[in-house]
């Protein structure tokens, strides 16, 4: 340990060793004051290795250069990795300024790292060499930290390099402060209704939370919050249409209202600097930047993609929009006009009449620990792993509950954190993220510690979570996120699982949905939660024909997210307009709902503004056409075999980004992934003759 009389590193639990199970953080001993000094501590060893490697007078080999590197970091990956959980879990001032002055030190150490011609020296000369001996994986490590230095300024001198530094840390503080922007205009806004009649149509248990939020908040009444376990189901089932209203444009215009919270100059701001950066870098744009590390590879693929799929689905959404439409008029008045507010409340209207299906008919068969159950249950029936509550691992949150995870030999393979419930300072939706990572070294292997997080409703007590179906697609596909990182089987902490190519993070994610309304796996644990009763054969079947419901309307709006995230990404001057009518008339023409003028997607972007998807978003869909034909497979030769879920556990989910991931994809599959199983399983028929 470098010499520092400092007691918050002295006696730091981050710089000693664990004794909690598995090595787990020990977040019971760990206080918000520990961050910072373990951040600098842990940076002052790394730089301490980055030395000994610029300094040694051997020549430059993988394992003297790149592997001791690739493992320098692993403290201070740890570090952030906990102190994320606990960020993301219950945000505040205090922990937002620990996470702004946390992103700053980091983002200037790795700029030192990148920005250190001795250390990018020796790892060009390893880059140059003859490598044929090396291994698959290592020289893909080998690959991926050259291209990582060159593609973070190592190329760069002078004048170029100190601009390079600047933009990377004015990046990290716009990005952190536009998430900061939109927790609290999230939290900053409550809907107070006094008149019970005004909560026609919505569900008891919400009604129920919401008289519990008005009670705590010293209110009579109802209070309602635009987090989606309120705002949701309040915008799909109030009747009163004002109130609906009132709740759209409160959300439709978060970071956006003018207000100390608005994000519209942050945008500005973002887009001009990763624009320069691109520049900077030699690139055109800011997405020719980013995509030349993706599958995709370049801006031509990313569009060519959407335009196919809004040839296809555009008139299935146009149609469907058609038929909600008429049947608002009808439950309505010939003169209604149908608005953005209307939508949620009568698309589910018309879906109940169609399918004869609610959510409070679906819900009593998806009690949260019984559908958390079905999730370890598949797992095991897939590939053989098992799950061990642990009740004495420290967790980040109170609501946090831990598993042990292990192999069908009995062999230890990860810790599994999991906050299923919303709460003010949470982040918003739900998400994946790893603690500590996968990787072997001389010690053995060391497994991972994984987060799964979503924000349902947290119930009143003695009452039970139910899920609808939405819900437990969401934890389905969270679940698969956690699988890719639970049997990660690599060599090399940057390369193990999820750290893989952007545009295929989302595979083994989305191919987990498929499970969620096949009867084979169903019937073993969706039980009414009072009954006991399995969920009954006909409304299984309205789930199944249910599930194209919308699909025009929702691919098309993912696309237009698309190709939102690329107009802002494909800028070749800096921007200085204004926000909302730049995203109006970009993607105008994807629009399938009345545009209201002031309200917009761009100023509550996070996954393109403060998360990993800038020039990226369009990943979904691109993933989408990979799990729709890789679970093809599992169709063709059962979706419970466990031969065929051993060859995606050995191909894909194992091997992190050790290989390119479409060899990975064709060694699975057989061949390039298709479009035809997505477009079968989304009911359309109509299908671009370019495709």
């Amino acid at each position: 340990m470098t010499a520092n009389n400092n007691n918050l590193v002295d006696n730091n639990p981050f710089l000693e060793a664990s004794t909690a199970p598995f090595g787990a953080i020990p977040y019971d001993r760990i206080t918000l004051a520990h961050y910072i000094p373990a951040v600098k501590e842990a940076i002052a060893r790394e730089e301490a290795v980055v030395d000994s490697i610029c300094n040694s007078c051997d020549t430059a080999t993988f394992d003297n250069t790149i592997a001791t590197l690739d493992y320098a970091g692993l403290l201070l990956g740890d570090i952030i990795g906990a102190f994320n959980a606990v960020a993301n879990a219950c945000s505040s001032d205090e922990i937002l300024a620990i996470e702004e002055e946390m992103q700053q030190l980091y983002v200037a150490h790795k700029n030192n790292i990148t920005l250190n011609d001795k250390l990018f020296a020796r790892v060009k000369a390893v880059y140059e060499t003859d490598n044929s001996h090396l291994t698959t994986e290592q020289r893909r490590l080998l690959e991926q930290t050259y291209n990582s230095f060159v593609r973070n300024g190592a190329n760069l001198a002078g004048e170029e390099r100190d601009e390079y530094r600047r933009l990377t840390e004015q990046l990290s503080t716009l990005s952190i402060k536009f998430q900061e922007n939109s927790i609290k205009d999230t939290d900053a806004y409550t809907l107070h209704v006094e008149n019970e009649a005004d909560l026609e149509g919505v569900p008891e248990d919400v009604i129920d939370a919401a008289r519990n939020n008005a009670k705590e908040n010293g209110k009579e009444g109802w209070l309602f919050t635009l987090h989606r376990p309120s705002y949701i189901p309040f915008i799909t089932f109030c009747r009163n249409r004002e109130l609906r209203k009132e709740m759209y444009m409160a959300y439709s215009t978060l970071g956006a209202k003018g207000n100390e919270f608005d994000n519209c100059a942050i945008v500005k701001e973002t887009v001009n600097c990763r624009l320069r950066l691109a520049r900077l870098l030699g690139y055109n744009t800011y997405s020719d930047y980013v995509l030349s590390e993706r599958m995709a590879q370049n801006t031509d693929a990313v569009f060519a993609m959407l335009g196919k799929l809004t040839w296809s689905y555009m008139p299935v959404a146009r149609k469907e929009m058609e038929e909600i439409t008429a049947f608002a008029k009808k439950s309505e008045d010939k003169d209604f006009e149908f608005q953005p507010w209307d939508f949620a409340y009568y698309s589910e209207r018309f879906k109940e009449a169609k399918f004869d299906l609610t959510d409070e008919m679906v819900r009593p068969y998806f009690e949260l620990n019984q559908a958390i159950y079905g999730a370890f249950y598949l797992a095991t029936r897939l590939y053989g792993i098992t799950f061990k509550q642990n009740h004495d691992i420290p967790v980040f949150t109170p609501d946090a509950k831990v598993w042990e995870v292990y192999d069908y030999d009995g062999t230890y393979l990860a810790l599994l954190y999991c906050d299923f419930y919303a709460r003010k300072g949470k982040h918003a939706g739900a998400w994946m993220d790893s603690i500590k990572p996968q990787y072997k070294s001389k010690e053995g292997d060391h497994r991972p510690h994984i987060t799964l997080s979503t924000n349902y409703r947290k119930p009143m007590p003695g009452k039970p979570t139910l899920l609808n179906h939405d819900e437990f697609n969401t934890l389905m596909h969270e679940f698969g996120h956690c699988l890719h990182g639970i049997l990660s089987n690599v060599t090399y902490p940057s390369l193990c699982s999820p750290n893989v190519l952007w545009d295929f993070v989302e595979m083994p994610s989305q191919i987990m949905e498929n499970f969620a309304t096949e009867q084979e796996f169903l019937q073993h644990f969706a039980f009414h939660h009072k009954t006991g009763d399995n969920i009954p054969a006909e409304t299984l079947r309205k789930i199944q024909e249910s599930r194209t419901f919308n699909a025009g309307y929702q691919c098309v709006r993912q696309a237009r997210l698309g190709l939102l995230d690329q107009s802002w990404h494909n800028i070749t001057r800096p921007f200085d307009g204004d926000v909302l009518e730049y995203e109006y008339q970009a993607t105008q023409a994807l629009m399938t709902l009345p545009h209201i003028e002031g309200t917009g997607i761009t100023t509550n972007f996070g996954h393109i503004m403060s998360g990993g998807y800038s020039a990226g978003y369009y990943s979904y869909k691109w993933a989408e056409i990979l799990d729709a034909d890789a679970y093809a497979r599992f169709k063709e030769e059962g979706i419970m075999n466990m031969k065929t879920a051993q060859s995606f556990r050995e191909e894909i989910l194992a091997k992190g980004d050790s290989e390119h991931p479409m060899t990975l994809y064709i060694r699975f599959r057989g061949h390039k992934p298709q479009i035809e199983p997505l477009l079968e399983r989304d009911g359309i028929s109509t299908i671009c003759p370019h495709l």
